[in-house]
């Protein structure tokens, strides 16, 4: 059977445009150029140069060659590996594995990175605190997110976003670790992945959720009328289409709102992996569909977990936590409110504060393994 290839754009359309700007010229000429100007600055807001991932893996390459910066190299007590994995759509997802070099590992953390966020960069060298004493730690991209296949942070399914974790997490931890307590662990939107790997899989021993998103905080949510208008032009969950990939989603800046140091913030958004735009229609779609799911489903949550909030968290809100900790079916469960701390717990806070964090992880995870 042939294959059929098609372009971009259909000659109708093309030809449609051509009428339109004919009749703009017609009814008064300046009209054309006011709307070239709008449309550069639509398209220069829309397409950046790191919306596709050879773009985002090619500063990483250029990076490595010029020398990482000190804080990110690996210390000859981590033996960090990286590779790709493919899903099961065909796409390419950068993953990692960081294990202690010189003592065998007594249990695993699969880490799941947050909205917009990347597991390499900042967060790979903040969670070796963990592998230094002792724990593996597992992580793969999502798609769209830093060097892994698709558009940058953009999605058509959280669903399949938190198959694809599942699937990567199991294929490793039975290739690598098996027999060793395996957790999930996330933040934010990695909080709400890990909450639903820790459901599907029946390897995970318990979960650590930071800052998890159980429910969109109401300062971040559009208006009503807004969610139902996006919902007409995007579609149901899981799909996406052309319209769905627009940067467009009115929301409040999850960066600004997220680190309570300036220079946390500077240097986390400091790759070609950053996305400082709006969300995009797909993705606040999905964000929104999982958050009422999660939500919906608190009660149901049997696995051992610990939860850690900030109590000054703007992004996503300490009240759910507190609500997962008292609704929660299981029996094993601790939650960490933190006085005064923000949304990015484990960098973008001061150093004594992260320290703080992952004290607690630590210790968490030390009386199950």
């Amino acid at each position: 059977m042939g294959v059929s290839i098609k372009p971009t754009f259909s000659g109708s359309s093309i030809l449609t445009a051509g009428f339109i700007l004919f009749g703009l010229a017609t009814i008064w000429p300046p009209l054309i150029l006011i709307c070239a100007f709008l449309t550069s600055k639509f398209l220069s807001y829309t397409n950046l140069s790191n919306d596709e991932a050879p773009a985002r893996r090619r500063w990483w390459a250029s990076l490595k060659s010029s020398g990482l910066p000190p804080w990110l190299a690996v210390p000859p007590s981590v033996d960090h590996r990286e590779s790709y994995w493919v899903n099961s759509r065909g796409m390419c997802l950068f993953s990692y594995v960081s294990r202690p070099a010189l003592v065998p590992a007594k249990g695993v953390l699969m880490y799941c990175h947050g909205y917009a966020d990347q597991a390499s960069w900042v967060k790979a060298a903040e969670y070796r605190r963990l592998v230094r004493e002792g724990y593996a730690v597992m992580a793969v991209e999502y798609e769209g997110h830093g060097r892994s296949d698709g558009t940058l942070v953009g999605f058509g399914s959280f669903e399949r976003l938190a198959e694809d974790v599942r699937e990567y997490m199991e294929e490793t931890y039975k290739a690598n670790f098996s027999g060793l307590p395996l957790f999930v662990g996330g933040e934010s939107m990695g909080g709400a992945v890990a909450y639903t790997v820790a459901r599907s899989s029946s390897l995970v021993s318990g979960a650590v959720l930071i800052c998890p998103m159980c429910a969109i905080h109401e300062n971040l949510k559009p208006p009503q009328f807004v969610i139902d208008l996006l919902y007409k032009l995007v579609g149901p969950p899981g799909t996406i289409n052309a319209v769905g990939l627009l940067p467009l989603a009115p929301s409040k800046s999850v960066g600004d709102n997220s680190f309570k140091l300036t220079e946390k913030k500077d240097l986390s958004e400091s790759t070609m992996s950053r996305y400082t735009r709006m969300p995009r229609l797909c993705v606040a779609r999905e964000l929104l569909d999982a958050a009422g799911s999660i939500s919906g489903s608190l009660s149901d949550f049997d696995k051992p977990f610990i939860v850690l909030h900030g109590e000054a968290d703007k992004v996503t809100d300490p009240d759910l936590s507190r609500q997962l900790y008292d609704s929660a079916a299981s029996k094993d469960k601790t939650i960490k409110l933190y006085e005064g701390m923000w949304h990015t717990l484990t960098s973008g806070e001061p150093e004594e504060n992260i320290e703080r964090v992952f004290e607690d992880i630590r210790e968490w995870l030390e009386e199950r393994c």
